[in-house]
């Protein structure tokens, strides 16, 4: 019991940012009124029964006079008290949290997602326990234990940092596991796979064959990363296939500003006339390129074309409105949350969906007139 205390207090000594504890206020259930908490203590204290007599009367079960009946629901109400649904899970060892394990919010695609996700998991009575490692395999660890903790209906994994024998931990707890781009584990779990190279070899052949462009930049994600390999494996593909050439492939870490640097950069090294397409690993950093571009005077897309990939929200609404690859929406979003559903409850076999990547067609890669 003392090493369950210190794991709670350890819970939310962690969560140090408003926007987790707007996750954690819709999950664990509880009222707070500046540092005070009500729990089912003051309610029996206030009505003069146990807690035993709390519980029941609030759950509907056991005996008990009309009396005593309303005076502790009427205390319930003037005290704003709600069971902690922790608290049950930890009783019933189950609950209806879904654990959704991303590697960072920087990205705008990880935060969109959050919410396709969240929305689909209330509509199906669950709701997210949100962990956001930020790439930190000690954060990692930290999160899977506490999945286990709060007896987590499902887990969602989208982190490199996650291992196969984490995987295999979180089955034999009973914790119904689904994966999102990493399917090329050997472990048998659902995942949700996103054909990458089929992605970025639209985005390129929508360059070279409706833009006409030529000459390319690559901006890429991390070199170890599986999704920008994948990326940058379908625009060479496409490249050889269509006679376009490949000039440089620049790094960044999938924000804005590691795009803006890498563009930054290239422009004090490089004459900008030597290309006139860029592909972007995705969204964000095709945003930071572009501001970098404007600060030097280039006219996208009149001088240079340049297409992202995720589809976030931010590009919808950029200038010029950016031409991207889209991968998840709120129709995956379903899909995931019914597949940890029915894992959970029908024991139905575990499958690999594949995804299909969408172009999107914008400003940003709009043909000269």
């Amino acid at each position: 019991m003392q090493a369950l205390s210190k794991s709670f207090f350890n819970f939310f000594k962690f969560l140090d940012n408003g926007f987790y504890i707007r996750y954690i206020d819709s999950v664990i259930g509880y009222v707070r009124k500046d540092t005070f908490m009500t729990t089912i203590k003051d309610v029996a204290s206030k009505a003069g029964v146990s807690t035993a007599t709390v519980s029941r009367i609030i759950n509907g079960k056991g005996e008990a006079s009309p009396e005593t009946i309303k005076k502790v629901m009427k205390i319930v109400e003037e005290l704003s008290y709600r069971p902690s649904s922790v608290a049950k899970s930890l009783s019933k060892r189950e609950s209806n949290l879904i654990a959704l394990l991303i590697p960072n919010l920087n990205n705008p695609f990880f935060s969109e997602l959050v919410q396709e996700i969240e929305h689909a998991a209330n509509k199906k009575g669950y709701q997210i326990y949100l962990c956001n490692s930020e790439d930190d395999r000690q954060k990692v660890e930290y999160y899977l234990e506490t999945m286990m903790d709060l007896y987590v209906a499902g887990a969602i994994i989208n982190s490199l940092h996650v291992t196969e024998e984490d995987l295999s931990v979180l089955e034999q707890r009973n914790i119904s596991t689904v994966t999102i781009d990493r399917a090329h584990f050997s472990h048998q779990y659902s995942a949700f796979e996103v054909d990458h190279v089929k992605g970025s070899y639209i985005a390129t052949e929508h360059l070279i064959k409706s833009c006409n462009c030529t000459n390319f930049l690559f901006i890429s994600g991390p070199k170890d990363e599986k999704s920008s390999n994948d990326r940058y494996k379908g625009y060479l593909n496409a490249l050889n296939a269509f006679n376009g050439t490949h000039v440089k492939r620049l790094y960044g870490n999938f924000d804005i500003e590691s795009g803006y640097v890498a563009i930054k950069n290239y422009l004090e090294e490089n004459n900008y006339q030597e290309i006139n397409g860029i592909v972007s690993s995705n969204d964000a950093m095709a945003l930071g390129a572009i501001r970098a571009f404007k600060d030097k005077g280039i006219n996208i897309p009149d001088e240079i074309k340049i297409i992202g990939y995720d589809n976030t929200n931010n590009g919808r609404y950029s200038v010029p409105r950016l031409s991207s690859v889209s991968q998840f929406n709120s129709k995956t979003a379903e899909m995931i949350i019914t597949e940890i559903d029915h894992l959970k409850n029908i024991k139905k076999n575990r499958e690999t969906f594949e995804i299909s990547p969408e172009l999107i067609t914008r400003e940003s890669t709009t043909t000269n007139k």
